[in-house]
């Protein structure tokens, strides 16, 4: 049996092995594990790829060994480990060995708000543990005395049986909760309601743009995976009404197992009728670069025409030459950039115009308030009300149904 260092605190040592480590990637995988409350003692790099045995290569394990003393009790590696890699670190080194999947995963489970978001973490730490089970249970009976949880052979299959039958229930509960959703985005569409989706890399600034435009005030601390769940307000854009929705960060290397569990949530951006892409100015060029090819790459995974797509440059306040920004916005083929700042409200009357040109299939109306019960007939619920003053309405509706209401002889003012 494998003796695990158990100390007070979560102090850890990051280990990063890739033919081409990138210092960017090394800053971010540093500051995902102080966000997830680890103490981060030490980082080895090591430009090879990645052992099939332990990860990193035989010299370099020595290493690693010698940094691991009574101060770090995690070791905390980039890349997902195989289970075969996980146990043999864990016995080389008796300390807890985790990858940055987990690392993600604990980020998440910290932060998770609705009942969607912690179903679906429950449901990606179910799919990472099953590997994992499975390698213990074949070692277990060649012999090989390895931990796992303090379960031993017999319990290790029980458990991995009560994993399968837990992720049948929550893939459940979410395809429930996936239907509604659904229906309401379908039923939000047909009443002349459209969408206008926040994405972008973590940490580009979405949630603060979220509050500027809608005046609300979530929860912002400057760090990664603030939003884990969807938030949905209407917004007024020059005239036109839409709803907004801030979404999930993006992040590089996302693993597929993150990926298939968010499904619900990310998918949400497909069916926008328009989307945000967030990107951080105030990067330097290269890390630019890198943030919006990350995004992009999983903006097609999803079917995301880039038609639909605004690449909106913020953070603007804090850069002094765009021409670079210009240059990569051509480079990965993002048409008409926008620059602003969210949190100085910069360029903020520019970006409200081009949402509210871009509905082209949405219109704003003013009709008098005695019309609304014709209208609603006419559309047959089409149409949702916005405002209603003492003699005058704001109504949304598709541009397809307003020749409906000429030929009724609706008199009616376009407002956006």
């Amino acid at each position: 049996m494998v003796a695990i260092v158990v100390g007070m605190g979560k102090e850890a040592l990051l280990v990063y092995v890739d033919p081409n480590p990138m210092e960017s990637k090394i800053n971010e995988f540093k500051m995902l594990a102080e966000v997830a409350g680890y103490e981060v003692r030490g980082l080895v790099v090591q430009r090879r790829v990645p052992d099939s045995r332990y990860y990193v290569g035989s010299g370099k394990l020595g290493d690693v060994k010698r940094l691991i003393d009574n101060s770090v009790n995690y070791l905390i590696t980039y890349h997902q480990l195989k289970p075969n890699q996980s146990f043999n670190l864990s016995r080389e080194l008796r300390v807890n060995v985790m990858d940055r999947v987990k690392l993600i995963l604990e980020i998440f489970d910290k932060r998770a708000g609705d009942a969607e978001a912690k179903l679906q973490i429950k449901l990606a730490e179910l799919k990472y543990s099953l590997p994992l089970i499975r390698e213990y249970i074949r070692l277990s009976k060649k012999g090989e005395q390895i931990g796992f949880h303090g379960l031993g052979e017999y319990g290790a299959e029980t458990y991995y049986k009560h994993a399968l039958r837990q992720i049948a229930s929550v893939k459940r509960k979410l395809n429930s909760i996936k239907l509604m959703r659904d229906t309401h985005i379908i039923k939000r569409r047909d009443k002349g309601i459209p969408e206008v989706a926040l994405t972008g890399y973590t940490m580009a600034g979405k949630t603060t743009l979220f509050n500027r435009l809608t005046g609300e005030g979530k929860y912002i601390d400057g760090k990664a995976f603030a939003t884990l769940s969807t938030y949905s307000r209407l917004v007024n854009f020059n005239g036109k009404y839409a709803v907004i929705t801030d979404t999930v960060g993006f992040i590089d290397d996302l693993p597929p197992i993150l990926v298939e569990s968010f499904y619900s949530t990310i998918r949400e951006i497909a069916y926008a009728d328009l989307i945000l892409l967030i990107i951080d100015s105030s990067d330097p060029v290269d890390e630019v670069r890198r943030k919006v090819s990350s995004s992009i790459s999983i903006l097609n995974d999803i079917a995301v025409p880039m038609s639909k797509v605004i690449p909106v440059f913020n953070k603007i306040d804090e850069v002094k030459d765009t021409d670079s920004l210009i240059s990569i916005a051509l480079e990965f083929k993002l048409s008409n950039p926008l620059f602003i700042s969210a949190k100085t409200g910069a360029g903020l009357e520019s970006l409200k115009g081009r949402i509210a040109s871009e509905l082209r299939d949405y219109a704003t109306v003013r009709l008098a308030v005695g019309d609304l019960d014709v209208v609603n007939q006419l559309l047959r619920h089409r149409a949702s009300i916005m405002i209603i003053n003492d003699d005058s309405a704001l109504v949304n509706v598709r541009k397809e149904d307003l020749m409906l209401l000429d030929e009724r002889g609706i008199n009616y003012r376009i407002e956006g």
